[in-house]
């Protein structure tokens, strides 16, 4: 894997071993209760990452498909990619975001199923990065219905990003309800 690719799939490997972490040796039960009627149960929140997570996978797979069919060269930088993320990391940092409709968790799903969500997003998300290893992906860009436009690494920052957010947001969470 090209430099620039395995220092971001490093970071967003780390965030879901921290993410993963925050909720090791809770029962299943208190996985699946919300704190407040309005509020996603852990499992919820994992249905929501599976579902981003599935949506990265595919746009990572389509966009680079057609960069290769437009015969996009090779990846000739090995500069850190990491800082061209932190303009938007403030912004988000500070900002409560309302997900949209179509990355809203089903209600009531099962820990179990939640948790195997995620690994199968997670595999798609590593099938669709190796078919990118090599290609420039900072010039491949789609745009983020709130950030705007992003290349594929700054999507691949901001789903790291996307998985710490909801790791305090589980760590709320579990604080809220009894054991």
């Amino acid at each position: 894997m090209h430099a620039r690719l395995a220092e971001t799939m490093s970071y967003v490997e780390e965030q879901r071993r921290e993410l993963l972490q925050s909720f090791e040796g809770v029962s299943g039960d208190r996985l699946c209760r919300r704190a407040a009627p309005d509020a996603w149960s852990v499992a919820e929140i994992l249905d929501h990452l599976r579902m981003v997570e599935s949506g990265i996978a595919r746009l990572i797979t389509k966009r680079v498909g057609q960069a290769k069919e437009a015969g996009i060269g090779e990846e000739q930088s090995t500069e850190s990619v990491m800082p061209s993320f932190d303009r938007y990391s403030a912004a988000l940092e500070t900002t409560v975001l309302k997900s949209p409709s179509t990355v809203q968790p089903r209600e009531n799903i099962d820990i179990s199923e939640a948790l195997d969500g995620l690994e199968s997003s997670r595999e798609a998300l590593r099938g669709a990065v190796v078919s990118a290893s090599g290609l420039p992906l900072g010039e491949i860009k789609h745009t983020h219905v709130i950030l705007g436009e992003l290349d594929l690494y700054q999507w691949l920052i901001f789903l790291g990003q996307h998985e710490g957010r909801h790791k305090k947001q589980i760590e709320r969470t579990l604080k809220s309800i009894p054991e």
